[in-house]
């Protein structure tokens, strides 16, 4: 296991700047997860780790050692990418124990058979070391390409959208899996993804990049319940955010840009401030039209197995709203929503970030 602090990295490409100044550190044993949408400057993050790129500014240190230019193969790391690259002529077993082989390692043969039954063994696919990657499932697979990496022992684990290609089932019980194997290990390891799900089922704590700058880097709890900025709540959440701007007025209410909304708030903001205010589907309340914060009629209603999301016209505003799969609604009904003032975030119009 491994500690890592990387202390303002900067990387371009041409005049495409990746990363701006990214700074953050994995302690001892942690489960790290970057998360950002496509085009954030993660796998480059995750080269400059490895050595496969080298930052124009910044320090990258691995146990206190500056490694910013050490190249790959003396920093100890082991990176599994999103696909597989495993040997198609190799066994099972042969591909875990490549890695061990390589003149660099050549290990001893009980020792790579130690090595190689240990991490099967964790990793479930003991049964198979026999076959050839083209028997195996897709899941199976992504476990052999997990367990190549793993079999080296490495100081740090680090893990490129390593499932994100698979179908929803399968993604399910793959983050089992990493789930188990991070319990199993207490190994230190960067994970990077676009899914927020991973990152809050997985992460101790999580790094929110996009284009290149660390928006917030905080527990995931913290992440997902007070998002430093609008892009942060934009990513975490089974929904997309409602977003509507407005200002303060002077009884310390939020008002529309239109004039036809308003709503109390919790006070801390100053009058007369432009603000854009946040909401999430799952945190509003679907109520008679006469007790509601915003009033109209029913959009849309879609059915989602176990709930529905029904979708309200209001003030030219279209408002989803998460209820009970049992609740009887239906298109052009009168139907108000009902917003609490302590699920509101508020984000300054110009920075978006958080207010």
């Amino acid at each position: 296991m491994a500690t890592l602090v990387l202390d303002r990295v900067s990387k371009s490409f041409g005049k495409v700047q990746a990363l701006k100044s990214v700074s953050f550190d994995c302690k001892d044993g942690e489960f790290l997860v970057i998360v950002g949408p496509s085009g954030a400057g993660k796998t480059t993050t995750l080269n400059c780790i490895a050595g496969v790129e080298y930052p124009e500014a910044g320090t990258i240190a691995i146990d206190g050692e500056d490694v910013t230019l050490l190249p790959p193969q003396e920093r100890n790391v082991a990176m599994v990418f999103e696909t597989y690259a495993l040997y198609p002529q190799f066994s099972v077993y042969d591909n875990l124990a490549f890695p061990l082989r390589s003149p660099r390692s050549r290990l001893p043969e009980d020792e790579i058979e130690r090595r190689v039954q240990r991490v099967s063994q964790m990793l479930g696919i003991d049964q198979l070391l026999n076959r050839l990657p083209r028997q195996l499932s897709q899941g199976q697979r992504q476990r052999v390409s997990l367990g190549r990496a793993l079999v080296r022992e490495p100081k740090l684990f680090l893990l490129d959208e390593p499932i994100s290609h698979l179908d929803a089932k399968l993604r399910n019980a793959m983050r089992r899996e990493l789930k188990l194997m991070r319990t199993n290990l207490s190994q230190t390891t960067i994970y990077v993804t676009h899914d927020y799900l991973e990152a809050l089922s997985l992460a101790d704590r999580v790094v929110v990049l996009v284009q290149g700058q660390v928006l917030q880097f905080d527990q995931t709890q913290v992440v997902y319940n007070r998002p430093a900025a609008m892009e942060v709540g934009k990513l975490f959440g089974e929904l997309p955010m409602i977003f509507f701007n407005g200002k303060i007025d002077e009884g310390g209410r939020f008002v529309d840009e239109s004039g036809r909304f308003t709503l109390p708030t919790t006070g801390e903001l100053t009058p007369g401030a432009a603000v854009i205010l946040a909401l999430r589907p799952t945190d509003l309340q679907l109520v008679p039209v006469e007790q509601g914060s915003l009033q109209g009629e029913v959009y849309s209603v879609q059915y989602q197995f176990d709930k529905k999301l029904v979708t309200v016209s209001a003030y030219g505003y279209l408002v989803d709203v998460v209820v009970p799969v049992d609740l009887s609604i239906s298109e052009g009904d009168k139907a108000g929503v009902f917003i609490r003032p302590e699920v509101c975030f508020f984000f300054d119009p110009e920075t978006h970030r958080a207010l």
